[in-house]
């Protein structure tokens, strides 16, 4: 997404992402422990009216001078003030493993979606508002699981206690009788329908002024992790970045996403100060709002201390539960922007790979093409096989010019490449492709070196493939945890992704210029090693030395102008 395209609306919808885990296999214990948290708040809040009870009893005893009762009813209070920081802490308690537990069940179902079918491959690749997705599975999700949870079980204990004060606020306030125009008005329940209307006018005057934060939060996430994202690009590159000196390049690079959150940020502050200022001024008039409506009961000279206090208490619990919306609008704000990321990123990972260019998963050895045309991105032909069978065993040298596709038909054998059509057989279950940059895991050199399977082979087999490809050096480093995709050079890289196929065994070998990066007699070692090693292995190698033409019995050469291929 382009920083100047506006954000997409939120919608309902958004909010879909919060239900699976309630409906998911794992339910019935998150859903007693949630019971157990409302519970907790139903307990909490039934404290909270006695304890406005209470305080009518102490103070009225207190200003009558009843020492004796203020004493008596002192060894209760404490009692249920324990009882109360019992009840709180043991919700705060499960609230944070309910809250991890989603979390982690969360993350794990959107993993094996981003990383089922490609889709992780599919959304670098393709252009949207699905970017960062690592963002949104580490951070999006912990935020949701956070925020939902929280003001949720806020919201619930909200309703509670507007429902329970309410009562006590409609019963304790009495009713307003007034003569207007010739007419008498009786009105009753008066302290609590002023309440209610002074902070529903609150509350719209709050969305009406603060409400565009809700883009603002989405756009911040995006330029957030745009600036993530670079410094990861330059860790990552750091090698390259130093030999090009390109510090200075670097700097105006981030500084310009350092930019985007600067300018984005001051529309985030903007709307934060709206809703603050609305908030705020709300509550500093609180008491002012409260005093008003108590003017008929000090008029009238109906009005006791204890019942003040009791009254000043239902009310003040009465206005924090309505005006939950407003309290928490921030908070909201950000989480309907979460929301609105990762339904985008369940869009996207739900999208069905193209299988125009139709795979066939078959024991039949070798490999067969039939009527393969493939495109560019913009449609056009780029390459076309009528009809092509590659035998078990034989060994193909694909050639051409740069950009005549040559890496583009591995890729769609590969099943990466979705412009296209026509029908491409092998064994995929025992077929590896080595790209040209392979992918180094993080962790022992063992692991590396059996990437992507789990299998383990003994120390000597391990030993005699490094050997047989000028690894030597690194057998004592088998089990030496570290990241090997810095320790080790491009030709070294290399020679340990071919001691992969060596130790895997596959029986079908795809080289996408697997071997670029190493002098000739590494690369004619490798190339041996590899045809020793692996005699019915069949092997399609994208590459250009000439030095690799006598281990290839077949020649594909590819035509730019044509689109055509030429078999030798």
């Amino acid at each position: 997404m382009r920083r100047t395209d506006p954000p997409p609306r939120h919608s309902l919808s958004d909010w879909s992402v919060l239900f699976p885990y309630w409906r998911s296999g794992e339910k019935w214990i998150p859903l007693a422990m949630l019971g157990g948290i409302v519970g907790l708040s139903f307990v909490y809040v039934r404290m909270a009216v006695w304890f406005g009870m209470w305080n009518q009893q102490f103070f009225d005893a207190m200003f009558a001078y009843r020492i004796g009762t203020c004493l008596r009813l002192l060894p209760i209070y404490i009692a249920v003030c324990i009882l109360s920081s019992g009840c709180y802490v043991f919700q705060t308690y499960l609230t944070q493993v309910l809250s991890m537990r989603w979390r982690l069940w969360n993350t794990r179902v959107y993993l094996r979606r981003y990383l089922s079918d490609t889709a992780y491959y599919r959304m670098e690749h393709r252009g949207g508002r699905d970017d960062n997705p690592d963002q949104r599975i580490a951070d999006d999700l912990s935020q949701m699981t956070i925020l939902s949870l929280r003001m949720g079980l806020d919201g619930i204990q909200a309703v509670t206690t507007l429902l329970s004060f309410s009562i006590v606020l409609w019963n304790i306030g009495g009713a307003f009788d007034f003569t207007w125009m010739g007419h008498h008005f009786h009105l009753s329940g008066y302290l609590l329908l002023g309440t209610v209307a002074a902070t529903l006018v609150a509350s719209f005057l709050m969305e009406k002024l603060a409400s565009p934060l809700i883009e603002a939060d989405y756009r911040q996430q995006h330029v957030d992790a745009d600036l993530r994202a670079a410094l990861v690009d330059v860790r990552r590159n750091s090698e390259q970045i130093a030999f090009y000196r390109g510090e200075q390049t670097e700097d105006l690079r981030l500084s310009h996403y350092l930019a985007n959150i600067a300018r984005n940020w001051r529309s985030v502050v903007t709307y934060t100060w709206r809703a603050s200022f609305v908030g705020d001024l709300f509550n500093g008039t609180a008491s002012i709002i409260l005093w008003v409506l108590l003017l008929p009961k000090l008029l009238a000279h109906a009005l006791t201390f204890g019942e003040y206090s009791r009254i000043n208490a239902a009310f003040m619990q009465v206005r924090r539960s309505l005006q939950w919306f407003m309290s928490n609008y921030t908070d909201l704000a950000t989480l309907r922007s979460v929301l609105q990321r990762l339904h985008e990123f369940e869009h996207a990972v739900s999208q069905p790979a193209p299988h125009d260019i139709v795979r066939i998963d078959t024991a039949a050895p070798g490999i067969d093409i039939t009527n393969l045309t493939i495109n560019r991105p913009d449609n056009t032909p780029l390459l076309t096989i009528a009809e092509l069978h590659i035998g078990q065993g034989e060994r193909w040298m694909v050639r051409g010019a740069s950009g005549t596709g040559k890496s583009t038909l591995l890729r769609a054998m590969a099943g990466l490449w979705e412009y296209g059509h026509g029908t491409i057989a092998f064994d995929i279950g025992h077929a590896i492709f080595l790209p040209q940059r392979s992918y180094l895991p993080p962790g022992t050199l063992r692991r590396v070196l059996d990437y992507p399977f789990s299998t383990r082979h003994e120390d000597a087999y391990y030993a005699a493939v490094l050997q047989t490809l000028n690894l030597g050096a690194y057998i004592p480093r088998l089990d030496e945890d570290a990241c090997w995709d810095t320790i080790l050079s491009p030709g070294e890289a290399q020679r340990v992704a071919i001691a992969r196929v060596l130790l895997s065994r596959p029986a079908i070998l795809f080289m996408d210029e697997a071997t670029c990066a190493l002098d000739a007699e590494n690369e004619r070692n490798a190339y041996a090693a590899l045809l020793a090693a692996l005699p019915r292995t069949t092997i399609v190698s994208v590459a250009h030395h000439e030095g690799l033409r006598h281990f290839h019995r077949h020649e594909m050469t590819l035509s730019a102008t044509t689109g055509s291929i030429t078999i030798t």
